[in-house]
């Protein structure tokens, strides 16, 4: 077996994305790709690649989104300190967000940093 049936992730969705998040001429557009990469990594496990797409910092539009998904990337590590502090930079940098999604966004993190005990 060539490995392909095993991970259906790999091969249908990492490529298009991996080349979009290098290649694409908009920058908004490359991040969107890293984020959605790095999900998708996330989803099979490759915890280490997926947060190495979030490494470089995206468009101030997209902070939020990823620094909730890198928080979701190093509970799943059980890298419970980091992912509070990614949490709490969700929280804080919405603070004043009043768009519904940021809102939404926002009460998510906060409800995902007291559930790895942010609270005290």
């Amino acid at each position: 077996s060539n490995g392909i049936e095993s991970n259906p992730h790999e091969n249908t969705m990492r490529a298009p994305l991996a080349w979009a998040a290098e290649k694409a001429s908009d920058p908004a557009l490359r991040d969107l790709a890293r984020l959605r990469l790095a999900s998708v990594m996330l989803d099979d496990k490759a915890y280490d690649e997926a947060l190495a797409q979030l490494q470089t910092a995206p468009d101030e539009s997209l902070a939020a989104r990823f620094a909730d998904l890198k928080g979701d990337i190093l509970v799943a590590q059980g890298k419970k300190e980091e992912a509070r502090a990614a949490y709490k930079t969700v929280v804080s940098s919405l603070e004043s967000a009043t768009k519904a999604e940021s809102v939404t966004l926002r009460e998510i993190a906060q409800a995902k940093l007291d559930a790895v005990g942010g609270a005290q």
